[in-house]
């Protein structure tokens, strides 16, 4: 007796996302079961039934990405509401770049030979220059989640640029590919964190904040014009606050999951600290020392100022000053990139707030924040992120504060050298 195949109601409406996996959708609306399961954009057909479904067109990247809920961990462990604003991601200006035409398109989910080997870079080199599970236990979890996998190549595209700058904007470009396919779907998880897809959610924020450090940005990524919307405000300093939101929310299942060493080397870094001296007598300490002395002795900076604002002053820098002297004291380039990511963390929220007002004393103080991001340049996408930063603020800054900022000119000198600077361009 021949078999008898199971008659099924053929999907003719489904999205297009439901086509490309070629699974049935159950065509619910506006989100379909299988992308909210996959965390992917829906699209359906523009007229139902049409014998003609041509796929949307790709999407813009997101100017911004919202934080459900923002909370910032403060030196006692302690956990506060930011204020209004500060719950925006900016995603930065768009790269100038001309595609290249003979170049498809990527999308969700989709990957070609090119992307294989970015894969292949990724798992075999760049993870490695990194640290902890970024070679082992990442790979793992976004075999589960495309967007993951797109911030992966991303990632090694950039990589792939700084080691071969003769072809920096073939890389580049292919990394801002891999990035904007995957925004869209980390935005709508990440409105939605939960035990199943944390992990994931946390490790793309680490690796957009690395894509955030590397040198090609330009001055404007750090401190955009007013008009762009976002106050000024900094991404470097959004990214690594929203990297921490992430951590709070789901504190539990990530410091139990395979991500844990990442936590585990911010908390070896907050021990270390905590157990150094607060000042060492050396030229980064004895410069802050001196910004402290002005900040309490000078009327013109008293009468300008609220108390709150001094409060903020005085916190950023002397939480700076005992990260610098512990900087100064190790050599291992983890615990010192550690170093450089607990102070945008721990810094209050009144000082985000003079930050993206670009009011003078926040920028001196960032300017010597690039002291402890300099310890950092034997790693590939910080290498120059302090010359570049420090031009940023330097350029933000009236005659008048210069003389505020003597230390970390002469440390910087005239910027990068030449041959840097070709690099970096």
């Amino acid at each position: 007796m021949p078999l008898l195949r199971r008659t099924h109601t053929k999907s003719r409406g489904g999205c297009f996302e439901c086509k490309r996996r070629k699974v049935k959708c159950n065509e619910v609306k506006p989100i379909c079961a299988g992308c909210t399961k996959h965390e992917t954009p829906c699209d359906y057909p523009s007229v139902e039934g049409s014998s003609q479904r041509m796929p949307p067109a790709p999407r813009p990247r997101p100017d911004r990405l919202i934080l459900p809920s923002l909370l910032t961990s403060t030196a006692d462990s302690s956990v506060a509401a930011a204020p209004p604003g500060i719950g925006v991601l900016f995603t930065g200006p768009r790269q100038s770049l001309e595609p290249d035409p003979t170049t498809p398109l990527k999308r969700l989910g989709s990957f070609d030979t090119e992307d294989i080997t970015l894969w292949h870079q990724f798992i075999t080199a760049t993870a490695a220059t990194m640290s902890g599970p970024w070679m082992t236990e990442l790979p793992k979890i976004a075999l589960s989640c495309d967007y993951l996998i797109h911030g992966m190549m991303s990632t090694a595209a950039l990589h792939l640029a700084y080691l071969h700058p003769d072809q920096l904007e073939r890389y580049q470009l292919l990394s801002v590919q891999h990035q904007d396919v995957a925004l869209g779907p980390f935005q709508i998880a990440m409105s939605n964190i939960t035990t199943e897809n944390c992990n994931q959610v946390f490790g793309f924020s680490l690796l957009l904040m690395v894509s955030h450090f590397v040198s090609f940005r330009a001055p404007e990524f750090f401190f955009p014009s007013s008009t762009t919307g976002n106050n000024g405000l900094s991404n470097w300093v959004i990214w690594h606050r929203g990297c921490q939101t992430i951590l709070n929310q789901a504190r539990e299942s990530i410091t139990s999951g395979p991500l844990a060493p990442l936590i585990g080397e911010e908390q070896r870094a907050r021990i270390y600290t905590e157990a150094t001296n607060q000042t060492s007598g050396d030229e980064n300490d004895k410069s802050l020392e001196n910004l402290l002395r002005c900040l309490n002795e000078s009327s013109a900076i008293e009468a300008s100022t609220t108390v709150a604002e001094m409060e903020a002053y005085e916190d950023a820098t002397t939480r700076l000053r005992r990260l610098l002297k512990a900087s100064s004291q190790t050599e291992d380039p983890v615990i010192r990139r550690a170093f450089a990511s607990i102070w945008p963390v721990i810094i209050s929220d009144v000082f985000i707030q003079l930050l993206s007002q670009l009011k003078p004393l926040a920028l001196v103080i960032m300017a010597h924040y690039c002291l402890l991001i300099k310890n950092c340049h034997s790693c590939w996408y910080m290498e120059h992120r302090a010359y570049h930063m420090f031009d940023a603020v330097k350029q933000n800054l009236s005659e008048e504060w210069i003389i505020y900022i003597e230390h970390p000119l002469r440390v910087f000198g005239a910027g990068l050298g030449e041959d840097d600077a070709n690099l970096a361009a």
